[in-house]
């Protein structure tokens, strides 16, 4: 289908078929074309956890709050922000192979990475503006992931994350990454129903200032 048909035929699935599996190879065609996604300074803030064990993901719904979509779907799987890639090394691992491959200059690279160290000091120093910088790029991912998911013939629920120190203890989250939301994916039960009331565009796009 094309792309404006994938965003139409996207709905939020409010139930799964609980039989369906979803293999670690449809996993993987899902996220190379998620990994596409943008980021600010192509820094990749995105991790995922993805939970297909049946006792693991119902301790997920256990701390979730019983919401029985995570019973029936084929996978949970819980969206982060990962605090280390303001990290200088991050940085160097990203930018250091296109140096070397001669895919951008030494001028290049050290405003790059300069570029990059003023960013990612301003974002450190203040622990709601870091929240709020992974929140924004795991968002982005988040919505690509959903729609590579529908592009392949899996439907999905973004959801929030609860109780996230639990959680952390639960699967071992390491420190550095923030869970931020979490996405429910598998085959919907439900028919196609109608889509819910959308705002008229011109209600909420203005162009070139307020009256």
């Amino acid at each position: 289908m094309d792309f404006a048909e994938l965003v139409k035929v996207r709905h939020s699935a409010v139930n799964f078929i609980k039989e369906e599996k979803i293999t670690e190879e449809d996993f993987k065609k899902i996220f190379d074309l998620t990994k596409l996604a943008p980021s600010a300074y192509n820094l990749q803030f995105t991790d995922y956890l993805v939970i297909t064990d049946e006792e693991k993901k119902e301790r997920v719904k256990e701390l979730s709050y019983h919401q029985y979509k995570i019973h029936t779907a084929s996978a949970v799987v819980i969206v982060m922000g990962n605090r280390n890639s303001f990290e200088s090394s991050e940085a160097e691992r990203i930018y250091g192979p296109m140096k070397m491959l001669k895919m951008m200059d030494e001028v290049d690279y050290d405003m790059t990475m300069q570029a990059i160290k003023n960013y990612s000091e301003n974002i450190k120093s203040d622990e709601s503006k870091l929240e709020k910088e992974l929140a924004l790029n795991v968002g982005i991912h988040a919505m690509l992931f959903m729609l590579s998911a529908k592009h392949y013939g899996f439907d999905t629920c973004p959801m929030h994350v609860h109780n996230i120190e639990e959680l952390r203890k639960e699967f071992n989250i390491p420190k550095h990454l923030l869970p931020i939301m979490m996405i429910t994916i598998g085959k919907s039960v439900d028919k196609v129903r109608p889509r819910g009331y959308r705002k008229p565009v011109g209600e909420f796009v203005k162009f070139n200032g307020y009256d």
